[in-house]
């Protein structure tokens, strides 16, 4: 929830507690720190809402206090009061201004998600057929379950594809559903499919396959690939060339996808994570969770908490219960998606660490993401502006 630190009238009452020296500008009021800002009409509309890695500065420029001529509208004069709330790393401004968003206005909450959206794959084990989905459009059914989260539609489709391949999945989903009455393709003609369709497969035995590929996509690229990795060394050692050839060529599939956009994707039914982030106080971290409950900061941690950090990975773990696949969680994983398919920068080590819980090994990386975080650096004036203005 936005809960700002500073709340200031643009008339500025000067009821502070330690008033600027120069009480004539307003921005003086404000830290010059990165936060989320928000100016308000006399209504107590929201004029704008904006992400900004400078808070004193971003107010100086939109209420125009140099007096220089500018091409953007003027806020002075309609500008009543100016919330602000100061944060530590781009993921906090981010979550504030999402959250903030649906609170302030529906069209613009809708552009923000919009932005953000990732794609999934979604396999249907009552159909045995796959989709592809956007996170701010996801309806499942029953039998469905959601894979995620692909950088874009063209990878999650990428995903599909690789099973379709590697478990010689039906790629006409329509002479499926017809089945044992449906037109075979191609496919079958080239041994690359056992054509349930037709009935020359029992529905049974390709559901069976089905429910492989399922769990290999569940699991995600690393642990296919192993998965087939295993199967091969397996298979030579029985001496069944054959079956050690299929898996080859399966691990090829496997190895062809592209990891940058893929890497995370993974089983969503019971997903939760562990953010990591720079917290407000330099040198410290901020540990969040995106549980039952939201996205919710648990607890920020310093550079010699090394009781707290030998305790840290229960206590997150404690949080940890599944998203769910409500429309704002789904708004909040994608939010951390977003930070999450961004490469890091090679001139600064990853400021935000998304640590994936379906993972067993995530705790082990726990102590990196907060040392990461702990020696982040402030990448200057990262503004996001989001104007309700006309203008």
């Amino acid at each position: 929830m936005f809960e700002p630190a500073y709340t200031i009238s643009h008339t500025c009452d000067h009821k502070q507690d330690t008033p600027p020296a120069n009480t004539e500008r307003v921005s003086c009021f404000f830290p010059s720190h990165r936060g989320v800002v928000e100016f308000q009409s006399k209504a107590g509309t929201t004029l704008l809402l904006a992400a900004t890695g400078h808070l004193r500065d971003f107010i100086a420029q939109r209420l125009n206090e140099a007096n220089e001529p500018t091409a953007r509208a003027d806020l002075k004069p309609i500008t009543h009061r100016i919330l602000a709330q100061p944060t530590g790393s781009a993921f906090e401004s981010d979550l504030f201004v999402l959250e903030r968003a649906r609170e302030v206005d529906p069209d613009l909450y809708s552009k923000i998600t919009h932005q953000n959206r990732r794609a999934l794959l979604v396999m249907d084990t009552a159909a045995g057929t796959w989709r592809t989905a956007e996170s701010t459009s996801l309806e499942l059914a029953p039998s469905e379950h959601a894979i995620g989260p692909c950088l874009t539609n063209k990878s999650a489709q990428q995903l599909g594809e690789a099973l379709d391949d590697v478990y010689e999945l039906c790629r006409y989903p329509s002479q499926l559903a017809l089945a044992p009455k449906g037109t075979p393709c191609a496919y079958k003609e080239m041994g690359r499919c056992p054509a349930a369709c037709d009935g020359s497969e029992p529905m049974h035995a390709y559901h069976q396959r089905f429910a492989l590929a399922l769990s290999a996509a569940s699991g995600g690229l690393s642990a296919w690939e192993s998965a087939i990795k295993d199967d091969i060394k397996a298979s030579s050692a029985d001496l069944d060339f054959e079956r050690a050839a299929r898996a080859k060529r399966g691990l090829d599939a496997v190895q062809g996808l592209p990891r940058d956009t893929l890497g995370c994707a993974a089983a969503l039914d019971a997903f939760s994570c562990v953010v990591v982030t720079p917290a407000r106080r330099p040198g410290y971290a901020m540990c969040w969770v995106l549980g039952a409950n939201g996205c919710i900061p648990v607890c920020s941690i310093g550079l010699l908490d090394n009781d707290l950090l030998e305790t840290l990975p229960d206590l997150l773990a404690s949080r940890c219960t599944p998203m769910g696949f409500a429309r704002d969680q789904l708004d909040r994983f994608s939010l951390i998606a977003r930070h999450w398919l961004t490469k890091p920068s090679k001139q600064r080590k990853r400021r935000v660490t998304v640590l994936d819980t379906r993972d067993a090994d995530w705790a082990k990386a726990l102590r990196r993401a907060i040392e990461d975080a702990q020696s982040a650096s402030d990448p200057g004036h990262d503004d996001e502006e989001h104007t309700l203005l006309p203008v």
